[in-house]
């Protein structure tokens, strides 16, 4: 996993509040800044680089400069308060994971700390407030339940193959108490929240990529085609070329974006 290293220390730029409108896309651009997202509510979804992104209310993503982000989807009227910066190093190994989730009552004295400082402020009080920021986000990481890890690590492994014993060992619990765990805060077992993320992610790559449609399937997990055709027409009520084709054709109902359970 990717991190923001902390061996050179980033610089603050700017920092603000972002409120999108219902059936707003994230825009089209090629960041000049790595930009932190502190999300409060909503969904938000762009693509970077071709890969499809969705961050929900609780959780905390970098974007990196200089990689291609799109919006070809709608986002979910997402609230975020987000940090633009400079002179990032990233690598494997310590600092803060491009992703994760976070505690908003904690984060939030923060982000109003920020607000409270106005334009007199000197640069190196913003900076305080970045390195706090930043250190209680790494404090987040450093403390993740057995489910957040379990979480995190089907999203990091989508595209492959991923046991039960494998997620068990993870977190040193057996099989049973590795699904019920996850159930208890996510309401799913970890198949089915995997196998719900992996066809969301099959809907974004059939409406924002020309992929074939084959091509799509065995990329987000599925490793016989007539496996990923069915459960995804179980789910969207469509096979994925009718999906694509409707979107297509802008006569896709709004609510199959994204069907609920």
């Amino acid at each position: 996993m990717e991190n923001l290293l902390f061996d050179k220390l980033p610089h603050y730029i700017f920092s603000a509040n972002r409120q999108f409108e219902k059936g707003e896309c994230h825009m089209d651009r090629i960041a000049d800044l790595n930009i932190l997202i502190l999300m409060r509510q909503g969904i938000l979804r762009f693509t970077e680089n071709g890969t499809p992104v969705e961050l929900q209310g609780g959780e905390y993503y970098i974007q990196k400069v200089g990689l291609e982000q799109h919006g070809e989807v709608p986002s979910d009227s997402p609230n975020y308060y987000f940090v633009h910066f400079s002179d990032a190093a990233y690598g494997k190994g310590g600092g803060l994971p491009l992703r994760g989730t976070y505690d908003l009552e904690k984060i939030q004295p923060i982000i109003t700390e920020f607000e409270q400082l106005g334009n007199a402020a000197e640069k190196l009080e913003y900076e305080q407030l970045f390195y706090k920021l930043l250190c209680t986000l790494r404090s987040f990481s450093r403390s993740k339940s057995a489910a957040e890890r379990i979480r995190a690590h089907l999203l990091e492994n989508f595209s492959r193959d991923v046991s039960l014993e494998e997620i068990s060992k993870l977190c040193f619990i057996s099989k049973n108490q590795a699904i019920n765990v996850f159930r208890e805060t996510y309401g799913v077992t970890p198949y089915r929240y995997l196998l719900d993320f992996r066809l969301r992610r099959a809907g974004e790559l059939l409406l924002a990529t020309n992929s074939p449609v084959t091509e799509i399937g065995f990329g987000v997990g599925f490793s016989v085609y007539s496996a990923f055709y069915r459960v995804f027409k179980k789910k969207y009520g469509l096979s994925p070329a009718e999906y694509r084709q409707l979107r297509l054709s802008r006569t896709l109902p709004e609510d199959l974006y994204f069907k609920p359970e």
